[in-house]
């Protein structure tokens, strides 16, 4: 209502300033359109700090409940304490930074699944200088879901699966590059199943571990969640962590403010966004006592 208000208010300064031109800019009109200028941006503050108050009291009140009732070892966080040490940690992203934010962190565990997700945003602020002029410049290096699981296998090395956009559209010449653009003591692995080696690039430091690891299942289900989040999905597999990068632009958890509270759409809303979040431990097996079998073979 505040918003539509000051839109109204908007529009009637601006029929004021058209009345102020024809009058050479003197008169009243001019005065009454600047107080109405005023006026709106105050009621646009209002609108911005309401909306603030009604999402806060939303995300501490409705979604903490939806949490419990989908997953009960399960809490959430509005404000969002991620621990940007566990981006760092994943190598999934090299780029420098400086600028981290998190919100909307889910942190407890899913069945014996340690796991924590949330929306972060990973920024590089540089400044330069022109003509003695400061300018700033921000990149965005990740903006999305983060993940971090406990990986029921204790890897000796890691494992990257990221997408494989080079040879896609290079062909031949492009995996060359691939090849090329391996990190210090990481192998390129070659994939038996096609639709994942289309998919995905897969580099590791130990070439034989990684193979045990990505099971042809695993592929399964990693192809499964790339279907569901985007094909600009990345994973890291290290000792005993397995890390998950979601890029997206959506923005998860937000209440919608032309609808009730109370709305079932609403409330059915948000418990979908919360259940393609938990369900990543289910996707891709992270429960199942396979992996446990697997690792005392190697060991």
């Amino acid at each position: 209502m505040l918003l539509i208000v000051g839109v109204l208010v908007v529009l009637l300064a601006i029929w004021l300033m058209i009345l102020a031109v024809k009058e050479d800019g003197e008169g009243p009109f001019t005065y009454l359109s600047a107080a109405l200028l005023i006026l709106a941006w105050r009621v646009f503050s209002g609108a911005s700090r309401a909306r603030g108050r009604y999402c806060e009291a939303y995300k501490s009140q409705v979604i903490p409940a939806l949490v419990r009732s989908l997953q009960p070892g399960m809490s959430y966080q509005s404000e969002g304490h991620f621990n940007d040490d566990w981006f760092y940690r994943s190598g999934l992203y090299e780029q420098y930074y400086n600028i981290f934010e998190s919100e909307d962190v889910l942190k407890g565990s899913i069945g014996e699944t340690e796991f924590q997700i949330g929306e972060i945003k990973v920024q590089c602020e540089t400044t330069s200088y022109e003509d003695g002029r400061e300018q700033r410049e921000i990149e965005t290096i990740f903006d999305g879901l983060f993940a971090v699981a406990g990986f029921p296998r204790e890897c000796r090395g890691s494992i990257f699966v990221v997408p494989d956009f080079t040879e896609k559209y290079f062909g031949m010449l492009g995996a060359k590059f691939q090849k090329v653009g391996s990190g210090l003591g990481q192998h390129l692995l070659r994939i038996d199943n096609p639709e994942f080696e289309k998919a995905f690039i897969v580099r590791a430091t130990d070439p034989a571990e990684a193979i045990t690891v990505l099971t042809p299942e695993l592929q399964e289900q990693i192809l499964t969640l790339r279907a569901r989040f985007g094909r600009d999905l990345r994973l890291a597999f290290k000792p005993s962590q397995l890390f998950i990068a979601i890029p997206s632009s959506k923005d998860w958890f937000e209440p919608k403010m032309s609808r009730p509270a109370s709305s079932h759409a609403q409330v059915s809303a948000l418990c979908q966004q919360l259940k393609a979040c938990f369900k990543i431990v289910e996707d891709l097996n992270l429960n199942k006592s396979v992996w446990t079998t697997a690792g005392s073979h190697d060991t």
